[in-house]
């Protein structure tokens, strides 16, 4: 099978913009929301058990559903590289998951989806991890993005890693600044609910005009995390109840839209960096039928 990945979501999004323009009297918002360590079978559409996934099931239903499918590299930073650039990450030199020890990133004369929208005049955020470079010149900001709030790379990067790795305090980031320097357990149960949070306030601000939000979750990544209001909900665990917490946020923006006369003029997508994490058990999800998982070449990776 061959998927052509070469401009991955830059090529889709400029596809269905294309399209969408030639429908639609003004230019068309583009939300795209993205999952850490999701599997195929991981909400309701694609056969998740033990909890339920309304508000994606929908999307699937009354959207396109794309079941063939393939990242650049089964693993954060490099899928996330050629999601924002369209580019294979081996040939833009980001490679695996990049941490707080890194000095690489996301080069400045690569242009993302967010500077390409830019062009066209659209306010641009990402809300959630970046995981492109932590340094001043990797940031969002400095790649076409007008606003910045969440963590620079992966939720598990912090001094209380289970295998005893020696990471520094998480940092969480408000545009170029750090606003908390030391994100701990607490407030990881907050991350899906502010980010979220974040998303709607920026589409409640900028609804009059074309807008790009990039909302990247932390989760499913481990370690797992939900708010209280999701805490022992589900019949699947912690992880049951991280996905519908999930799903809860895809449901707050596609109501945010629906409140401004959004949606028969945004672009949603959905979809995830790779597949799951399997090492980890119930603190894993799934790739049924699909085979292995994260960091793998095969199909579920």
């Amino acid at each position: 099978m061959h998927l052509y990945l070469r401009r991955f979501c830059l090529s889709m999004v400029l596809t269905l913009f294309s399209q969408a323009y030639l429908l639609a009297e003004s230019l068309p918002n583009v939300v795209i929301i993205f999952a850490d360590d999701l599997g195929y079978a991981d909400i309701g559409a694609f056969g998740a058990k033990g909890y339920q996934t309304p508000h994606l099931d929908r999307l699937a239903a009354e959207g396109r559903k794309f079941t063939n499918f393939y990242v650049s590299q089964a693993v954060c930073s490099a899928s996330r590289s050629s999601l924002l650039t369209g580019c294979y990450n081996v040939r833009i030199s980001i490679l695996g998951a990049l941490g707080p020890s890194s000095n690489q990133g996301i080069h400045q004369n690569e242009m993302t989806i967010a500077e390409l929208l830019k062009q066209k005049n659209y306010a641009t955020a990402i809300f959630g991890k970046w995981h492109l470079g932590h340094h001043h010149q990797f940031l969002p900001r400095q790649h076409g993005f007008d606003e910045y709030y969440g963590l620079p790379y992966s939720n598990d990067m912090w001094p209380h890693h289970p295998e005893k790795m020696k990471f520094p305090p998480l940092p969480m980031y408000f545009n170029n600044e750090i606003i908390d320097e030391d994100v701990d357990a607490i407030d990881q149960t907050r991350l899906t609910s502010a980010y979220t949070t974040h998303a709607l306030d920026f589409i409640d601000r900028h609804h009059h005009a074309p807008f790009f939000v990039y909302l990247a979750h932390s989760m499913p990544h481990v370690p797992l995390f939900v708010s209280e209001s999701f805490q022992g909900k589900s019949q699947a665990g912690l992880f049951g109840d991280v996905i519908s917490e999930i799903d809860w946020s895809v449901g707050q923006v596609m109501a945010k839209l629906k409140e401004h006369n959004l949606e028969e003029n945004t672009l949603v997508i959905f979809t995830s960096d790779n597949g799951p994490w399997l090492s980890y058990g119930n603190h894993a999800g799934s790739a049924f039928p699909l085979r292995e998982g994260k960091g793998t070449a095969w199909e579920g990776g």
